[in-house]
């Protein structure tokens, strides 16, 4: 049997803990009748399992019922959401047989007796009104969502999209600040209603009967394992990874030291140089403390009661700390505090 568990971002491991609650809430809601929602956001730090949660709803929807495509954040989103639904099989000769003619925008040929269509955002709403006709409804996703101006112009066009009833559904995943500042400009502010899921950590209890349903150990040794990823998605793959390969069911001194390795070399470098100065100064005061306690972190730094609020703030929302008891904070992520102390700066 191969290695059940994967290092590589985005890929659905043979090894994976479902959000089924999470799940569902998406699924419910997007299937009433009517639809309670057509979008959601879906945030959370690297290696919390984002690409892999989309890509599970993204097989639920994929049913005769509906269309579903897939967006890079990288493209003209709009032009390439245009050019996915004009060229998709099911639905091409329904376009051809309306006189959709799309040349002008370089999507399509001419079509004797139609005139052609100029603007992008008629030609999909041209579209939709057959989708819509058909019975069929369209989920559109789109992972790792940045404030860029193809985002911009996508979102706007689907804000238009929704006021017009068409049967067609958004989501999106990203960084927590990424979002946050999506939704902050003024244009897009209909994206702040939008409901939102937060990828927490993975229940400690389905990772621990995993482990043991994978390795046969002990409950006492697949909570130790457990234990050790803090609930981290993809800590949970890595220590589950590091165990096969070294032919190992519990955690031991050569296991920690290897999971510290991936971890700083996978994803903790780069969530690191992600951050900002200042974030980086709280963390590392953080880190420089035994007990967690706020005032001692604040006074460390000399920053004020106001300006180190907004910071915490910050760092609970990216999911790298949490309050632990009044005016205490910790480390969310796995022996990320060990990673901090061995920074060289």
């Amino acid at each position: 049997m191969n290695n059940p568990f994967t290092l590589s971002f985005g890929l659905e491991p043979a090894s994976y803990i479902a959000r089924e609650q999470q799940t569902n809430q998406v699924i419910h809601s997007f299937t009433g009748d009517p639809s309670p929602s057509h979008l959601y956001m879906i945030s959370g730090i690297r290696g919390a399992g984002k690409t892999v949660f989309l890509s599970e709803l993204e097989d639920y929807f994929r049913t005769e019922e509906w269309i579903v495509y897939d967006l890079s954040i990288e493209t003209d989103l709009l032009r390439s959401f245009a050019a996915k639904l004009y060229n998709d099989e099911r639905l091409y000769r329904l376009f051809i047989g309306a006189k959709i003619n799309l040349s002008f925008l370089g999507l399509g040929v001419e079509i004797q007796g139609a005139s052609p269509i100029s603007d992008l955002g008629t030609a999909i709403e041209r579209m939709l009104a057959i989708v819509k006709k058909q019975g069929k409804k369209v989920l559109i996703s789109i992972d790792e969502a940045i404030n860029s101006v193809y985002m911009r112009q996508f979102a706007s066009e689907f804000q238009i999209i929704l006021r017009n009833h068409y049967p067609v559904y958004l989501l999106m995943t990203g960084l927590y600040e990424n979002l946050y500042n999506l939704q902050n400009e003024k244009t897009l502010t209909f994206l702040y209603r939008a409901p939102k899921i937060n990828l927490d950590p993975l229940n400690a209890a389905a990772v621990t009967l995993s482990y043991q349903k994978i390795f046969h150990n002990s409950i006492e040794d697949a909570r130790k394992m457990a234990a050790l990823t803090k609930g981290y998605s993809y800590a949970y793959q890595v220590v589950g990874y590091l165990c096969w390969n070294m032919n190992i069911h519990t955690v031991t001194d050569e296991l920690i030291s290897q999971f510290d390795r991936y971890m700083d070399e996978y994803v903790y470098a780069k969530i690191w140089s992600e951050l900002s100065p200042v974030k980086r100064d709280v963390l590392n005061a953080m880190a420089g403390t035994s007990s967690g306690s706020v005032k001692e972190i604040r006074q460390s730094i000399g920053m004020s009661t106001q300006e180190f609020s907004v910071y915490r703030s910050r760092l609970v929302q990216q999911g790298i700390i949490q309050a632990n008891g009044y005016g205490r904070l910790t480390f969310t992520l796995p022996r990320f505090k060990f990673f901090i102390q061995n920074q060289v700066y």
